[in-house]
């Protein structure tokens, strides 16, 4: 695998462990994990855990001491995703495709009576949405009714779009279908099986637990979950989610690029993206703004990237300091990604995550039975420049193609 974070082989700081068992990795494989703790100091994480066979590899924590509950953000969706898993196991959801309409019947009429259970699982219910929480969720008291009463801005089931006002529903279903709010719902079922201690679930004014973020766990409750989808649904012994279920979840859904699952991401070995001509008369017709699309055609002429973190640097260049706000307000909300401008090519999915605002991940990369956390308590849903840890995914892989995990295969130059 590519990295594009070169870095002269480290001493691990004061703040980061490593434990016996990582003597049992090769140098180089002790080198990568060496970076990736090194790295998560250098972003200011507050957790960095990495197990390997259900043992601790290594980890940072800032003076060596592990922090509380930390708010997931977005990784809230792959946790209510398990959650769904049970209930289908119970028969208290029929199906993934069975309609929300069973659960409200108020969607009985119109295009709503198409939206499945599925849809608000991998962001194809067409629901009209708005990419900022805090501008249109946070403030609305009840962000079920919110979304029960939103437009449809496309045909269920035809536009994949992120969509945490759709996601929200989801809250409601699991207490329809369970008879408990979803936080009580959780904490007496799967983290009790678990032993599982969650924070604090934020929650609407009308009481309801948000299925888009708000769920609070330490970096250690959080490796246990990432175990059990790495065990497929088993813990201990038990199977507390249906394997059928877990292998469904981290499968290919809508997306073109093959990279979302229900709730969950999937990460290849490796990516290479080039410059593609044709992307700016895309961006043209789509209404992105003429100066946008001459600042990237400009910049981005014959460019060549070998994964997605120099890929997001060469764009956020090319459009200058107010790159985050061009990207969300003029493509992103135009359902345009970054990787729509280049052709890509890569290697098999590895690996699955779960990735929150702020840099909050698990990942798991079942080759290696390797599970990754990375945790950081911002705050709010912005992170500063330099606290993101975007690479984190490539730092998992790294250790993992480093241990020997993928064999032989190599990328292609």
């Amino acid at each position: 695998m590519n990295t594009w974070l070169v870095l002269a082989t480290l001493a691990l700081p004061m703040t980061a462990a490593l434990p016996a068992n990582a003597g049992n990795l090769s140098p180089a494989a002790n080198k990568a994990l060496a970076q990736l703790l090194e790295r998560g100091k250098q972003t200011h994480s507050n957790a960095v855990l990495v197990l390997q066979d259900g043992h601790k590899l290594g980890h940072y924590y800032p003076d060596n001491k592990a922090p509380g509950p930390i708010e997931l953000m977005s990784v809230t969706k792959s946790v209510v995703a398990l959650g769904i898993g049970q209930l289908l196991d119970q028969g208290r959801i029929k199906s993934l495709d069975q309609p929300v309409a069973d659960f409200y019947p108020e969607w009985k009429q119109g295009l709503k009576k198409d939206i499945t259970v599925r849809m608000l699982l991998d962001h194809t219910s067409g629901l009209q949405n708005f990419r900022r929480a805090d501008v249109e969720i946070y403030p609305a008291p009840d962000a079920i009714q919110l979304a029960l009463t939103a437009e449809l801005s496309s045909k269920p089931g035809t536009n994949p779009s992120y969509n945490n006002k759709a996601v929200n529903l989801l809250a409601g279903i699991i207490e329809k279908a369970s008879g408990q709010p979803m936080d009580v719902f959780f904490r007496d079922g799967l983290f009790k099986a678990m032993d599982i201690h969650p924070g604090p679930w934020s929650k609407d004014k009308a009481g309801h637990p948000y299925a888009m973020a708000g769920l609070s766990l330490t970096a250690a409750d959080l490796a246990k979950l990432g175990e059990l989808v790495n065990n497929r649904g088993q813990w201990h012994g038990h199977q507390l989610v249906a394997t059928g279920y877990i292998d469904s979840m981290l499968a290919a859904g809508p997306l073109e690029d093959g990279s979302g699952g229900l709730l969950w991401w999937r990460a290849p070995q490796w990516m290479h993206f080039d410059t593609d001509p044709a992307s700016y008369d895309m961006l043209r017709g789509r209404g992105v703004p003429e100066a946008t699309v001459r600042k990237l055609q400009t910049a981005l002429k014959g460019a060549h990237f070998d994964d997605p973190e120099a890929l997001q640097r060469g764009i956020a260049k090319a459009l200058g300091a107010d790159a985050k706000s061009i990207m969300a307000d003029q493509l992103i909300s135009r359902g345009i990604g970054p990787y729509r401008l280049f052709k890509r090519s890569q290697g098999p999915i590895v690996a699955y995550y779960g990735n929150g605002d702020g840099g909050q991940y698990v990942v798991i990369v079942p080759k290696a039975n390797l599970v990754a956390v990375r945790q950081i308590d911002a705050g709010n849903d912005a992170e500063s420049a330099d606290e993101g840890y975007a690479d984190f995914v490539s730092a998992v892989l790294r250790v993992a193609e480093a241990s020997g995990a993928f064999g032989k295969d190599s990328p292609p130059h």
